[in-house]
């Protein structure tokens, strides 16, 4: 038997913020993915926000939940897109993908080949229908599987590199430090070995790499060992 929801649970619903008149009439944000979509739909721009929801069924509107009592969750992505749609009033591009059921694990699996545990704010993000899974029982539709695709945003991951050694340096640190903090400063993206070792373990070459992180293809080869191909 499932519990029932005390009155701490009712008050809290009650204190809900309202969404605005603006946000009523716009009728939230558009998710970009529909159920006529073909195989190969695919949507491109900037994570503007994520968060984890339970998901609702789609008649009722009620939280879903798994046989055992454990919700049923999924990820909500908002995506800054160039995509325009008159129809809708006062269009910002932002554009909901959802993700959830087998594709979660896609997701986490797409998050640490870039050193990630999931998308951030403000990293370029690519979500593509990519195939059919198979149906859970018979007349049922197949659930659609996505692809997806993280560029990190370089500003974050520079100034997470660069925070630690500055924050902890000592006064006597740091000036025993100087000649080496003097070093010339390049205006280049900022390498990671570890990242283009993983990138290299999905099968990806040297030129796929440099073109993905935005690095000199050189620098790709001389971590991964590839030779150039004459």
């Amino acid at each position: 038997m499932f519990a029932q929801p005390n009155q701490s649970n009712v008050n809290t619903q009650q204190t809900v913020t309202l969404p605005t008149l603006a946000q009523v009439m716009a009728g939230g944000t558009p998710s970009f993915f529909q159920r006529e979509d073909p195989i190969g739909t695919s949507v491109t721009g900037t994570v503007e926000s994520i968060e984890a929801q339970q998901q609702r069924d789609m008649d009722t509107q009620e939280p879903k939940w798994f046989d055992n009592g454990q919700p049923m969750m999924q990820v909500v992505i908002h995506v800054a897109t160039n995509l325009r749609d008159n129809t809708i009033p006062g269009d910002d591009g932002v554009r909901a993908v959802y993700v959830k059921g087998k594709n979660l694990g896609t997701l986490r699996q797409a998050s640490r080949i870039v050193g990630r545990d999931f998308p951030h704010v403000g990293d370029g993000f690519t979500a593509t229908y990519t195939a059919n899974g198979e149906a859970k029982k018979r007349g049922w539709n197949p659930p659609k599987l996505y692809s997806y695709e993280i560029v990190p945003n370089q500003t974050q991951v520079a100034q997470a590199m660069n925070a630690t050694p500055q924050q902890t340096a000592t006064p006597a640190t740091q000036l025993a430090q100087r000649p080496v903090a003097q070093q010339p400063t390049f205006q280049q993206p900022q390498v990671n070995a570890i990242q283009i070792q993983q990138l290299a373990a999905t099968g990806r070459n040297a030129a796929e790499i440099a073109g993905f992180l935005g690095i000199p293809e050189q620098t790709v080869r001389d971590i991964i060992g590839e030779e150039p191909e004459f």
